[in-house]
């Protein structure tokens, strides 16, 4: 083999002359001789830096690097072969040289064409191996591209071996896999094992290669996946090895997966779906394209489907959106013909399909028939405008129509009438009948109202026993006359479920554009003159008149200043102390609440009180005010004397006091305050206990805590000496009303003797309220009352007043003839 010339050497010798010498021959022959170094450290840096095709290396050279370390440095980091040239020929040092696999060992001096014969030996030698490397790095870049890692199994010594991408298939990690073959079925998935063995042992001698996959062993999701083809060499009887080649196919498995998922989807998908070439012609329909056309799949292909199906508008409408840059993609409704000529409306979409030149190949066309969605549509307008119990305009309707209406009205300088309609009674009727006896007489009634009405007029229903009736460009008393008729139609007794039900109205009557200047304001008084209807004995009709907008707008600031107040903690405690009659000692106090408006200061109860329980906020009000009170009180009732008592009286709210967790508040507050049960009283009113069991589970456990309960304002209401007799009652306080125009009266004072004789009869103690003048607590003291209240002891006061007045006591007992 004729070597590359020149052909660039390295000479490494540290001896000057012996290096002269030999570079001298070697040029001789016709080498290059690049560079001549004397030290191994100066070989490797210029080995780097020159590349040569071969080094002459002589073995002891000067510096801390011999010859053998540095050749094989050199072979190591740049794959340069070295021919080692020196004297030395002991064992040790032949071993030494060996293990850096030198190209050639010669023995100096050396003769000049063993030398040239040695150098061209060792440069064939290097490029063999080039050519190997290359066509190992060819191969491998191959199997790399291909994911392919070889393996190699060996039954004599039962193990397996394997290439770097083996190694990373299995531990991804670069490195060739040596393990024992056992090691390698562990690899495998626990359900596949069997047939990996089998495979590439039992089937293998004799036979041609195989191919198996498998799973890998693990938790990854999707669990992985491998092919292997391996063959076998050797004698039938005798297998030698076993090579083959290992794949990772993952992703061609979940791809294949997907080819079958996207074939079955697109044969059984609700839409029809078609696929035609670039001119427009089918190529494969799906059965549902079949199903909702009418057409059989043999029948439509090399048909253009736009024609075929006679679809409007045609792809001549969208075209532009699926030209190149465009979307691609268009979706719309279109009219399409069926194979028996009917029409149905369907929901197309239309793709394009490039190959990977951005050439147009393919249109995917999609639709669905959705003639069902059309009626489903209608029908729920109906039902979105509609009440579903009577068939009647609903609340959305109604709005729409009374916009109109109102702006007919406007154009046209006409008057139009809103009426609202409230049945009395009806939800005593839903409580003992029953929801379904009520439904049956709601849509009697929607029925009756329908009739009353002109063509022209629209009754809705808004929900509950709510109607609401619009007359356009009508004078007010032809409302009456409406509002009229329908009361008469209402007193009609209803045939409903074997029975005869009667109800009546109240009827509110609001007028555009007087009462209002839209659909808003019109509504809101109409709703605001049937309220006045009700509270004026129900039954009637009533027109909106302005003050009644007055009342509810200062009802709702009361109400909205509360829900603020109780927010904010913007409400007071005030005190009144009771007393006792006969000492003029303070024995206890009553909780008065109060609310500190920002505008108009402090406000009494008596305001509020009564909307707090209609707006259902009397619960959060009942409760506050019993925390504060118990948590201001608690210090004093701590400092009064042993054994003497003092008690606060909170008042309840029949609302309040019938919830169902009202014993669970007032513990709750108990816990909460560490106020003593003993020393607290709630006051409640007579018609509280109209609710007779109710009210005796709850008396009962409030006795049960400790707490003492009181009847207040005694005598205004109705009370059944029976039950009082059998409830926990420990005080009656008797109302000022009583009291009044003692001691001129003799009527009054009857009163008084009979409930002192009752409340001693059922051992119960007599708070007397409004005592304002002496002669009247004098007389009270005569007739056995204990103690009293009223503004000739205090007025209700804050917290902070009250301190003062128990530290100094009450003024001296004044006589009789004066007034305070």
């Amino acid at each position: 083999m004729t070597a590359r010339l020149p052909i660039n050497l390295m000479l490494v010798e540290d001896e000057r002359i012996v290096a002269f010498d030999l570079k001298r021959q070697l040029q001789g022959f016709g080498y290059h001789v690049g560079s001549v170094v004397a030290s191994g450290e100066q070989a490797v840096s210029q080995a780097a830096h020159e590349k040569p095709d071969l080094v002459l290396m002589d073995i002891h050279l000067e510096g801390q690097m011999d010859g053998i370390e540095a050749a094989a440095r050199i072979r190591a980091r740049h794959q340069i072969p070295v021919v080692f040239l020196t004297a030395y020929a002991e064992d040790d040092t032949l071993r030494r040289a060996l293990d850096s696999r030198p190209f050639g060992y010669l023995i100096k001096p050396c003769e000049g064409r063993e030398l040239h014969a040695t150098i061209q030996m060792a440069l064939a030698r290097r490029e063999d191996e080039v050519a190997i490397e290359q066509s190992e790095q060819r191969l491998r870049l191959a199997l790399e591209a291909a994911s392919l890692g070889v393996l190699e199994w060996s039954p004599t010594s039962n193990r397996l071996t394997g290439d770097d991408y083996l190694g990373m298939l299995f531990g991804n990690l670069p490195q060739p896999l040596d393990e024992p073959w056992e090691n390698f079925i562990a690899r495998v998935d626990e359900a596949d094992r069997e047939r990996v063995r089998l495979a590439l042992t039992a089937k293998l001698p004799g036979s041609e290669a195989v191919c198996v996959q498998f799973r890998i062993a693990g938790e990854a999701y999707p669990p992985r996946r491998m092919e292997a083809h391996a063959k076998a060499y050797g004698h039938a009887d005798n297998v030698q090895r076993v090579v083959g080649i290992l794949q990772d196919v993952t992703q061609r498995h979940q791809d294949e997966t997907l080819l079958r998922q996207s074939s079955v989807v697109f044969q059984t998908t609700a839409e029809a779906i078609v696929i035609s070439d670039a001119q427009r012609r089918i190529v494969a329909v799906n059965s549902a394209f079949s199903r909702i056309t009418g057409y059989p799949e043999n029948e439509v292909t090399g048909f253009d489907p736009d024609i075929l199906l006679r679809v409007t508008p045609a792809l001549e409408h969208y075209a532009d959106s699926l030209q190149p840059g465009a979307a691609g993609f268009w979706q719309g409704e279109v009219s399409c013909h069926r194979h028996d000529g009917s029409i149905f409306p369907a929901w197309q979409s239309v793709s394009v399909v490039h190959d990977p030149d951005g050439k147009l190949t393919h249109f995917v066309t999609a639709f669905s028939d959705v003639t069902a969605i059309y009626e489903a549509q209608q029908k729920l307008h109906h039902l979105a405008h509609h009440d579903p119990l009577t068939g009647l305009p609903n609340r959305l309707l109604f709005d729409d129509r009374l916009k109109t209406a109102i702006e007919q009205a406007i154009r046209n300088e006409q008057r139009c009438l809103l009426l609202f309609l409230d049945l009395d009674g009806f939800k005593v009727i839903n409580d003992t009948l029953g929801h379904a006896i009520g439904d049956e007489l709601l849509r009697v009634v929607g029925g009756r109202l329908r009739n009353v009405l002109r063509s022209s007029d629209t009754i809705a229903r808004l929900g509950g026993d709510e109607f609401v009736i619009l007359a356009g460009s009508i004078n007010p008393e032809y409302a009456a006359q409406l509002a009229q008729k329908i009361l008469d139609q209402l007193r009609v007794p209803v045939p409903v479920a074997g029975e005869l039900l009667s109800v009546t109205g109240s009827l509110g009557i609001a007028v555009f554009p007087e009462n209002g200047a839209d659909c808003q304001q019109l509504m809101r008084a109409a709703d605001m003159a049937m309220y006045t209807a009700k509270a004026e004995g129900r039954n009637r009709y009533h027109f909106y008149a302005n003050d009644m907008s007055e009342r509810a707008h200062l009802r709702m600031d009361i109400e909205q200043g509360l829900r603020r107040a109780l927010a904010t903690d913007s409400l007071l405690v005030h005190y009144q102390p009771r007393v006792d009659l006969a000492d003029r000692r303070i024995v206890g106090v009553e909780a008065l609440v109060r609310w500190l408006h920002p505008q108009r200061g402090i406000i009494s109860p008596l305001s509020f009180i009564s909307i707090a329980e209609e707006c259902g906020i009397i619960e959060h009000l009942g409760r506050w005010v019993l925390q504060r009170a118990c948590s201001e009180m608690l210090a004093v009732v701590r400092s009064r004397p042993p054994g003497e008592t003092f008690h606060l009286a909170v008042n309840v709210s029949a609302r309040q006091f019938l919830g169902v967790d009202f014993v669970a508040v007032v513990r709750s507050v108990l816990d909460e305050t560490g106020f003593p049960a003993s020393a607290l009283e709630l006051e409640i009113t007579e018609s509280t206990l109209q609710a007779t069991e109710r009210s005796l589970s709850i008396l009962q456990a409030l006795e049960a805590l400790g707490v003492a309960i009181s009847i207040d304002d005694f005598g205004t209401g109705y009370s059944s000496l029976s039950v009082l007799r059998d409830l926990p009652i420990k005080r009656i306080k008797i109302d000022r009303s009583f009291i009044i125009d003692l001691p001129t009266s003799e009527n009054q004072r009857a009163v008084v003797e009979a409930i002192v004789a009752l409340s001693k009869a059922m051992q119960m103690s007599i708070t007397v309220e409004g005592i304002e003048h002496p002669a009247q607590a004098e007389i009270l003291e005569n007739l056995g009352c204990e103690e009293g209240q009223g503004y000739l002891f205090a007025r209700p006061m804050p917290f902070a007043e009250l301190l003062t007045l128990l530290a100094s006591g009450l003024p001296a007992r004044p006589s009789s003839g004066t007034t305070p």
